[in-house]
């Protein structure tokens, strides 16, 4: 499947600027078939608050993270407009895995980071992501391409989905939460890609929290729901701002 996808990848690059309406339509219909085979009928969605989601121009989501896997498969399904993801791949193991998922970020135009406290050593000497393929070294250059390929999502009108969190509730990988209920102090790495955004358009973007939450069972069923947007103008410190927003995603995930 990896390699079928890498080199999938690789051909499509080669053949077709990703920026063309034909390539557009070819990767929006790819990964809504790669959302639908990744549910396999695991997950039921309900929603509510889609409204809340501008038709169009730039929009960033910013949500909670409680499943690795469902949390990507539910929005994808969910939202009537394309969607690119902020993603980490610092858990990769194997440097084939690595480039795998690194054609498929640059197929899909998802912004790639690596999480900082997932490759430094804690006060034990252990890092949380110890069999990465990923180093210190390379957290730098990642957080600048990030962060340029984010802007210009939404320079271009695009959505983009961010989870501040950086680590879901239920991971194969590493996860810092213990509990099912637990969440993470939000990271403000959102509000400078949006500050960023708005520099480079000369107006503010909305930001529409997203709640998540899920009832288990042998199909689970996942409730997803928008909240009315935030722009960052309307709060007098950055700090102000991502706290709101913080809470709001809580509240939807109640």
């Amino acid at each position: 499947m990896c390699a079928a996808v890498a080199a999938l990848s690789s051909r499509f690059e080669s053949a077709v600027n990703l920026a063309t309406p034909i390539a557009k339509y070819v990767r929006r219909r790819a990964m809504g078939q790669l959302a639908r085979w990744l549910n396999g009928g695991r997950i039921e969605i309900a929603v509510s608050g889609i409204a809340n989601v501008p038709q169009e121009g730039p929009v960033l989501l910013v949500a909670r993270h409680y499943h690795h896997l469902y949390d990507g498969v539910a929005l994808y399904q969910t939202l009537p407009r394309e969607l690119h993801f902020l993603v980490t791949l610092d858990w990769a193991q194997s440097r084939w895995i690595r480039y795998c998922m690194e054609a498929v970020t640059r197929l899909a135009e998802w912004p790639v980071v690596l999480r900082p406290d997932a490759l430094t050593s804690g006060a034990d000497g252990v890092r949380p992501q110890k069999d990465s393929v990923f180093r210190e070294s390379d957290i730098a250059a990642y957080q600048r391409r990030a962060l340029r390929d984010a802007v210009q999502l939404l320079v271009d009108g695009k959505v983009l989905l961010i989870f501040p969190e950086g680590y879901p509730n239920i991971d194969p990988n590493y996860t810092p939460k213990k509990t099912r209920d637990e969440f993470l102090p939000f990271n403000a790495g959102f509000a400078v890609i949006a500050g960023a955004a708005a520099k480079a358009l000369g107006r503010h973007i909305p930001i529409v929290p997203v709640g998540l939450s899920y009832v288990e069972g042998e199909r689970w069923l996942a409730q997803v729901n928008f909240g009315r947007a935030f722009y960052a103008g309307d709060f007098p410190s950055r700090k102000q701002f991502v706290t709101r927003v913080e809470q709001e995603v809580q509240a939807l995930s109640k």
